[in-house]
């Protein structure tokens, strides 16, 4: 029988492959080729009849070859008929070991010792919670409980130096009693009246008292039983406990170089300095001290958790008002480091409410930076750590978004929370270090920076600052670079990115199938931007095990005709907690959404509902509007390092769009742009008096109409579009107010009350704007923008509009109020 003329185009192709790997195979024991690299055998397999047997032939001989050789190599396979067909058919490649982008890379810009890129490493992921897989314990026949006592029995006990006197002997500390001691007696006061030796002797008193407080008194053997304890505990609570062994042989050569650690977490969970902690022990490496608010302070748990190395402090420090109180926790910090020990505390302050990362507070840093800047220590390794949970031990914070206070922390409340947990399943935890780098490297460079600006000022004629507001601004720099890095290098998990992908694309439910194949789109792209994923496996397995974590009070999931069915319960308190975690993917897609919010505010609706065929936008238009969004938020987002520039992170968007064909740009105007860029510079750096004019050109970007790629934009538009209509009402309701001034918890209960009516009655598109944060954070924002006057009395804060007559609007609240529902319409 003839065959069709294809199938012998493929017998030829074949015969020819043979004929070609048959001249160039040789022998697995054969020669050498220059690096030492022996042959591999490539065996075709094809469907057709006549070509098969030969193969047949071909393989029989090189299995009987196979059978006498001392060491076998794999076999690599291919198919003939895929090889004519690689227009139509996906070429599977075959890998020894997959490859990851080595996530938290220090900034090259800020960090000059670092490596520049981003190289893949293999993936060698580690399970803690196998103990035969972490160190030298071979199974007994008694069983791994024996065994994980056996192994924490023989871990190295560290040292901890108690500084108790030391602190108390400090000068700084002996400087501050004196100054509290005068303060407290008349000014007439003088040296040896008895009323200034009896405040001395009370200010002494006092500050014995504080330091008690503060001190932690790290026991070992308390150290290996709870931790011992803890692993048992998490071992019932998680399905994994995952860390990179590279990273962690990067905190050992740290903590072995003599100086000081200075771990700096992301704070999401009471479990994270318990996770911290645990993942030091286990390979050990000395655990830090840990900075742990006064609110932890309950029976029993505050003296176990000194044990463990934690010291309390303040949850709000007034550095003037409380000068003792300051120099003595700084004096601590600065002992504790000056005597070999480690030091943990959360830049954020408290954990986040909602998922994303907070904006730094740079208290306890500026200790560290004064400690280096005194020369108490030569300098010091940061260490910024995420610690990332499918789901997290506390449940959720929707109570305080929504406005109720926060329940108290207590000793029958934690044993309640145990209890919980216990009963529980908290699917897959992970702990996450950057890679470690040097304070004065960091110091150095963003304090050049701010040298630099405050120059830039002086030049232009403006106000400078002063040395303290200088150190000050570097200080809150650093804190910002280290809180941003830390963010946009944490690993996404399972259940993040599946309630983002509901919120911001399937709200209204959609197939498994389809939200399945979205999974592995994401998945694809996260990738290529080198965004670590914190799960593996086929993409619908992935959403069953997210579904199954996050349960029926979240997540609809049935069967129905038409197929499985996914959507999420659109009811406020359930949406503020899908949100929590699908803010965790805010970082990757901020900076798109700021774009595309600014894109769609520009266009006309008629675009957007393609109406018409084509528009243009401004980049001066664009950089504007991007600019107004950023200093709206900058109290809930770190949108840019210190090091780089709004304009660097609007043309790298611009040319992410371009690659998905949302912006068409006009490359001549751009050309030019650049070119009178370029010439601007060499301008400036000239001596001549006479400088040419700059002409600045604005380059038009074009919008496309395609309809994938308004969904697309549309999409990316959703991601921050909850923080803004929180904005918007949060300035609507100023503008209703009868009086000048009104009580924030008052004016706050207001604004809640109003988002659950408009939510109702369909002005609110997302239920997740309810947020107790940002509604707060927007009185600050207009208080940056001179909207907004606030004043604090008697622990009572109150906001006042500035310019505000009994008859009419205040003109700046109704400018911004109006501008942000601009960036807020609804598109259909």
């Amino acid at each position: 029988m003839d065959l069709p003329k294809s199938d012998e185009m493929v017998e030829a192709l074949a015969t020819g492959f043979q004929n070609l790997y048959n001249k160039y195979t040789r022998s697995e024991n054969g020669p050498q080729d220059g690096g030492g690299r022996r042959d591999v055998y490539i065996v075709p397999v094809n469907n057709n009849t006549a070509v098969a047997a030969a193969a047949d032939d071909a393989q029989s001989q090189f299995l009987l070859q196979q059978r006498y050789r001392p060491k076998a190599r794999k076999t690599f396979v291919f198919d003939a008929r895929h090889l004519c067909q690689v227009k139509t058919v996906k070429w599977h490649m075959m890998r020894q070991s997959r490859l990851r982008a080595s996530t938290g890379q220090c900034c090259p810009v800020c960090i000059p010792n670092t490596s520049w890129g981003n190289p893949k490493v293999k993936s060698n992921l580690k399970n803690l919670l196998d103990i035969y897989n972490i160190g030298n314990i071979q199974k007994s026949m008694f069983g791994c409980f024996v065994d994980d006592l056996k192994f924490f029995y023989q871990l190295k006990s560290q040292e901890y130096k108690y500084i108790y006197d030391e602190v108390l002997e400090d000068e700084v500390v002996e400087k501050a009693i004196a100054a509290a001691a005068r303060n407290a007696c008349a000014e007439d006061a003088v040296v040896g009246d008895s009323r200034l030796d009896e405040e001395m002797k009370t200010q002494q008193a006092n500050t014995r008292r504080i330091l008690t407080v503060i001190s932690a008194n790290v026991k070992n053997w308390v150290y290996k039983v709870i931790g011992w304890f803890t692993y048992r505990m998490i071992s019932l609570l998680a399905t994994s406990l995952v860390v990179q062994p590279m990273q962690i042989d990067r905190v050992r050569e740290a903590e072995q170089s003599g100086l000081p650690v200075i771990y700096l977490p992301l704070h999401k969970s009471h479990m994270d300095y318990i996770l911290l902690g645990l993942v030091l022990t286990v390979n050990n490496i000395k655990p830090p001290l840990v900075a742990a608010g006064e609110n932890l302070r309950v029976f029993f748990i505050s003296k176990l958790l000194s044990f463990l190395g934690a010291f309390y402090i303040k949850r709000h420090i007034d550095t003037k008002r409380d000068q003792l109180y300051w120099s003595v926790l700084s004096s601590y910090i600065k002992n504790s480091m000056k005597n070999g020990h480690h030091i943990e505390f959360f830049l954020e302050g408290a954990r986040t409410r909602s998922g994303k990362c907070c904006v730094p507070k740079a208290g306890l840093l500026s200790i560290i930076v004064d400690a280096y800047r005194e020369k108490v220590i030569e300098d010091a390794w940061i260490i910024p750590v995420s610690m990332n949970y499918d789901r997290i031990l506390e449940g959720n914070f929707v109570r305080e978004q929504l406005g109720q206070p926060k329940k108290k922390e207590t000793f029958f409340a934690a044993i309640s929370t145990f209890i919980k947990a216990i009963c529980s399943h908290y699917g897959i935890m992970r702990v996450d270090f950057n890679k470690p780098y040097r304070l004065r490297d960091l110091y150095e460079s963003i304090d050049k920076l701010t040298k630099l600006e405050n120059e830039s000022l002086n030049k232009n004629g403006m106000e400078i600052m002063s040395t303290t507001i200088c150190y000050k601004t570097t200080v809150d720099r650093m804190a910002k670079h280290i809180v941003y890095d830390c963010w946009k290098s944490t690993p996404i998990m399972s259940t993040h990115a599946v309630c983002f992908l509901l919120l911001n694309k399937h709200r209204n439910g959609t197939t498994l199938e389809q939200l399945a194949k979205d999974l592995t789109m994401m998945r694809d792209k996260l990738s290529q931007a080198d965004r670590d994923i914190g799960f593996s496996g086929m993409s619908i397995e992935v959403i069953k095990h997210a579904l199954d974590l996050l349960g029926p009070k979240l997540v609809v999931y049935e069967n129905t005709d038409s197929g499985c069915i996914v959507k999420p319960i659109l009811d406020v308190p359930v949406l503020i907690e899908l949100s929590y975690y699908g803010n965790n993917l805010i970082s990757h897609y901020m900076h798109q959404s700021l774009v595309a919010l600014t894109i769609c505010k520009l266009v006309s609706q008629d675009f957007l509902n393609n109406a018409i065929t084509e528009t243009k936008i401004s980049r001066k238009d664009l950089i504007g509007d991007v600019t107004f969004l950023t200093n709206l938020l900058q109290f809930d987002f770190v949108f840019i390092k210190p090091c780089d520039t709004l304009d660097n992170i609007v043309d790298s968007v611009i040319r992410h769009f371009e690659e998905e064909e949302i912006i068409l740009m006009d490359l001549m105007l751009e050309e030019e742009r650049r070119s009178q860029y370029m010439a601007k510079m060499l301008d400036s750096d000239s001596d001549d008096d006479y400088q040419r004019p700059y002409v600045e050109i604005d380059v038009k970007y074009r919008v496309s109409t395609n309809e994938k790629s308004l969904n697309q934009l549309k999409f990316y538009r959703s991601v921050m579009m909850p923080y803004l209509e929180c904005m918007a009402e949060s300035a609507g309701s100023f503008l209703a107010l009868s009086e000048n001034s009104v009580t924030e918890r008052e004016h706050v209960q207001t604004i809640l009350n109003q988002m659950h009516e408009n939510l109702e009655e369909g002005i609110l598109s997302y239920g997740e704007s309810i947020s107790l944060d940002t509604i707060k954070h927007s009185f600050l924002a207009f208080e940056k923008f001179d909207c907004l006057q606030i004043t604090t009395k008697d622990n009572i804060k109150t906001l006042q509009i500035i310019n505000n007559q009994p008859s009419e609007l205040n003109p700046s609240m109704q400018a911004m109020s109006d501008y942000i529902e601009e960036f807020v319409k609804q598109i259909n």
